[in-house]
């Protein structure tokens, strides 16, 4: 072999892409083999690439999951960044898929594995975002399926180079609109794939189909979920949420997915699956799913996240998401100088909720500023959304805003106060003063 890793003996070749090159090799200290992934050397040319990989290597190590594939060392020699996996005899995904041979019940298997897997990486901040059956593998003895390949690259090349609009990241048969779109992501766009993926299993063949890449993604935006041939219509509602166009209408966890898949499974063929409601309220069900049967609630947390002993499904007091816009007027200051300071708190479970509550905001904030004028002097925003989006809506409102709108209007004379937090922790989350009045604006 060319290459020369301290502590690994290289056998051959397994597989290479344009981001590395994985090996079969034995990892001397365990006399183990294991599946070697070297990155590309023309990548540690990149400008704090070897900070990122370290820090993105070590992230996916730690996933202890049975269904994601261990990652057993991390390092770097001459250039060359490794990681030592796991290496499984087991096939994957996409050589059983061509095969033809899955039925329903082990598409069903394979994706509440995943689910399961995915439900834990998504709690700790990673986002797969390549979900496809070439990172799908199979344990030999006992047919598990492993996630693997959480495209440590890719993540990197996201913080620098492919969140520009226009940008995408993940492989596009598989790729949800919101990837296509080149749109910033999280856990969900995942689920969708995952939807593709089981579509595919189901049919033999993918959901969408172009001859070029850009058709393929247009289809993944605007083309209506297909509908599975009469003797797996069952499995339609499942499809329909997963492969949802909007966010806020899929499952938003692993959980719900594999809850919903229990059901199916638990459920007679001649029978309607009971329908599993979101963790939000504000998520539709779709028709398919239409029941009068009583609904369940579901965390939104994986089983394997600090797992609890009285753990269930069934329905509890938590009360689920509840929309909300207020606002409040005080004044201070004296007799002959009055000040006004205003209020704005209102909720967002997606992003374009927030927008359409940004907007209202807006409305409220002229109002205010025709009626007060120049004595208007303090603003508060308080936003509680749910955490996926809370990066989004921070830049929204701390990036240089119109100066003729209200929002930007108020940080030229007054003083502008801003908190997004969790529902959860409503006293935690990120606070800063966007202006304090008589200084210059503050940047975030």
């Amino acid at each position: 072999m060319s290459i020369q890793i301290p502590g690994y003996t290289i056998l051959r070749e397994l597989g290479k892409g344009g981001m590395a090159t994985v090996y079969l090799a034995v990892q001397e200290s365990f006399g183990r083999q294991v599946a070697l992934k070297v990155m590309a050397p023309h990548l540690a040319a990149e400008a704090g690439f070897a900070a990122r990989f370290d820090s993105e290597a070590k992230m996916v190590a730690a996933l202890s999951h049975p269904h994601i594939v261990t990652v057993y060392d991390v390092g770097s020699y001459n250039n060359y960044h490794y990681l030592a996996m796991e290496y499984h005899t087991g096939g994957d995904l996409s050589e059983r898929i061509d095969r033809q041979d899955i039925t329903p019940s082990s598409a069903l298997k394979i994706i509440r594995q995943l689910a399961d897997a995915l439900g834990l990486a998504h709690t700790r901040g990673v986002v797969h975002r390549d979900i496809k059956p070439d990172n799908v593998l199979f344990r030999a003895h006992n047919d598990d399926a492993i996630l693997t390949d959480f495209g440590i690259a890719r993540n990197m090349q996201a913080e620098s180079h492919l969140t520009q609009i226009g940008s995408t990241v993940g492989t596009p048969k598989y790729m949800s609109p919101e990837q296509a779109r080149g749109l910033p992501v999280d856990g969900r766009a995942d689920l969708y794939s995952l939807g593709v993926m089981l579509y595919e299993m189901l049919v033999g063949k993918p959901p969408f189909s172009a001859s070029d890449t850009i058709a393929l993604a247009i289809k993944h935006c605007q083309e209506p979920v297909p509908r599975l041939p009469e003797h797996l219509q069952r499995y339609q509602h499942l499809i329909d949420r997963m492969m949802a166009k909007e966010v806020k209408n899929r499952f938003q966890n692993g959980v719900e997915l594999m809850t919903a898949i229990d059901s199916v499974q638990n459920t007679a063929p001649n029978q309607r699956p009971s329908p599993i409601l979101s963790s939000s309220s504000a998520t539709p069900v779709p028709l398919t799913m239409a029941d009068k049967t009583p609904h369940k609630n579901v965390p939104s947390v994986s089983v394997y996240d600090k797992p609890v002993a009285n753990f269930s499904l069934e329905q509890t007091k938590s009360s689920s998401y509840q929309p909300f816009f207020n606002t409040e007027e005080a004044v201070g200051g004296n007799f002959f100088f009055k000040k006004y300071s205003f209020s704005v708190s209102f909720s967002c479970d997606d992003y374009e909720e927030f927008k359409e509550k940004r907007e209202q905001m807006h409305d409220v904030l002229q109002d205010w500023l025709n009626q007060r004028g120049k004595k208007a002097a303090e603003l508060q925003v308080s936003i509680q959304a749910h955490p996926w989006i809370h990066g989004r809506i921070w830049d929204a409102l701390t990036d240089d805003q119109p100066f003729d709108s209200p929002f930007g209007m108020l940080l030229e004379q007054a003083t502008v106060s801003l908190h997004v937090y969790d529902e959860l922790e409503p006293e935690g989350g990120r606070r800063t003063v966007l202006r304090e009045k008589g200084k210059k604006p503050q940047t975030a």
